[in-house]
């Protein structure tokens, strides 16, 4: 693939153009919002809660799990810098959703999409592909993530050295951050390493290295520190499995992620109506081969995780967002060109239209009671908060303890009285007055959130402090065994 050579900033938006994107992300936020949504599952707040971590002590390996690093690097940062509330959080990911619209921008222009192709290709990404919306406002990295491996599997379609710098550099990010970018990095070093032999330039050698470095890097963290390389995979197998529920056969498996993709089926009808329109009239020349197989790689990575159960235990789809952010930009490549035919007024009939639906059908991927809804659990932190920074234990019925933990602030000063982890069944220390007393002096606890079922258990040596619905918040002088 000859293209002429082209510096990284041709490929930047414009000051207008900018903000048009910034206010496209700006307008999914918002929309999610006014949804309802506040996070997608209990992992948005065991990661706040990891990151909050980090801040007060920083490690490589902030999780010591199957979790990769780089989020709670960069949360934990944040906190560092200005303390570890829970707007901080919200502010990062909205920071993060705005970047990565500018990266499919960045992307869409990489693969030959003119100027408003690129634009209305990155506004897709964050109004129509499924969990972008409300993914951009949530304390996870699978919306900055997939922009990353949408943006290095862009550079593949420019045979420079100098943009696929860029492109090794994004997947190092991304290889950091969810285990889906590890097919497309490898996918690039091939090509990279291809591009070296023959153009005889030695420096896309380096960049097949830069590439590959993060998961090089985490294979060895864990054949040193968990004593098996994979150790990533046993762990999300056996949790997966720990879960139960019926087996599934094996081709029902293999075509689960392909079917999914049909989740984005306004993209899909936007492309249709727009390519069948514009099909004779397109000036433009797509370089898409490279970028659609490092895709197609991605794709095949999870078929086989999802025979092997080393998927997502919930919300399965939100990994293809790589894949629907690259149908966003040919969606709006061709829409563009539909767009050039339309009237002033037309147009922003069609801009309304696109905000009314994403309003009304992003709630369809994503019904409410598919979320999680921890508003009590926060109350109980944020009140635990106000008068202890250490010494909390905590008492839910579900992983909701993540929850309390992040409105707590300060994870270190916690302990759990119950995990709830289904691979290590415990009993809980709830079989007596007496049991629940020992085990918080072990503890060291001062204070105490317990729920409700549970308030009775503990005796005068208790005073409650604060209450909501769900949960009783005590003060606790329990003395020496």
């Amino acid at each position: 693939m000859n293209h002429p050579e082209a510096r990284p900033r041709d490929f930047l938006p414009s000051g207008r153009e900018l903000a048009l994107l910034i206010g496209a992300r700006a307008v999914a936020c918002l929309l999610a919002w006014d949804n309802g949504f506040r996070a997608l599952s209990d992992d948005d707040y065991a990661r706040i809660s990891i990151a909050q971590r980090y801040a007060q002590a920083p490690s490589f390996d902030p999780s010591g799990t199957s979790w990769l690093p780089a989020p709670f690097w960069a949360y934990g940062s944040a906190f560092h810098l200005f303390g570890p509330g829970l707007g901080v959080a919200r502010a990062m990911a909205v920071t993060l959703g705005i970047g990565a619209t500018i990266l499919v921008y960045c992307a869409a222009r990489m693969l030959g999409v003119a100027r408003p192709g690129a634009v209305l290709g990155a506004v897709f990404s964050s109004l129509l592909a499924p969990y972008s919306a409300y993914l951009g406002i949530a304390a996870l990295p699978e919306v900055p993530c997939a922009a990353l491996i949408l943006y290095s599997a862009s550079t593949l379609a420019r045979s420079n050295p100098r943009v696929q710098l860029l492109g090794s550099l994004a997947l190092f990010l991304a290889c950091l951050s969810r285990y889906e970018a590890w097919p497309v990095a490898a996918t690039f070093a091939i090509f990279c390493v291809r591009e070296a032999i023959v153009q005889r330039r030695f420096a896309f050698i380096g960049c097949a290295a830069l590439a590959l470095a993060a998961p090089t890097i985490w294979l060895t963290l864990g054949r040193v520190e968990h004593g098996d390389a994979l150790f990533f995979v046993a762990r999300v197998t056996s949790y997966r499995r720990s879960l139960g529920g019926a087996e599934e056969p094996l081709l029902r498996r293999l075509l689960e992620y392909p079917a999914l993709l049909f989740k984005a089926a306004d993209l899909g009808s936007i492309l249709l109506v727009a390519w069948a329109v514009t099909r004779k009239s397109s000036g433009e020349t797509l370089h898409l081969r490279r970028c659609a197989l490092a895709l197609i790689s991605l794709l095949a990575f999870l078929m086989v995780g999802s025979v092997r159960d080393g998927v997502p235990t919930h919300h399965m789809a939100r990994v293809l967002l790589p894949i629907w952010f690259f149908g966003s930009i040919l969606a709006g490549s061709r829409s563009a060109l539909l767009a050039a035919r339309l009237s002033g007024p037309a147009r922003a009939v069609c801009g309304l239209a696109l905000l009314g639906w994403t309003w009304l059908v992003t709630p369809i991927y994503l019904p409410r009671y598919d979320l999680a809804e921890r508003q009590a659990e926060l109350e109980a932190g944020s009140a635990a908060r106000a008068r202890t920074a250490r010494a909390l234990s905590i008492d839910t019925r579900d992983y909701g303890y993540f929850a309390v933990e992040a409105g707590f602030g300060e994870p270190a000063g916690t302990r759990v009285l119950e995990d709830h982890d289904p691979r290590r069944p415990q009993a809980g220390p709830f079989s007596s007055s007496r049991a629940l007393a020992e085990v918080l002096r072990a503890q060291g606890a001062q204070f105490v959130i317990l729920t409700a079922e549970h308030a009775a258990l503990l005796g005068s040596q208790c005073v409650i402090r604060w209450r909501n619905a769900a949960f009783l918040l005590f003060e606790c002088e329990l003395g020496e065994r």
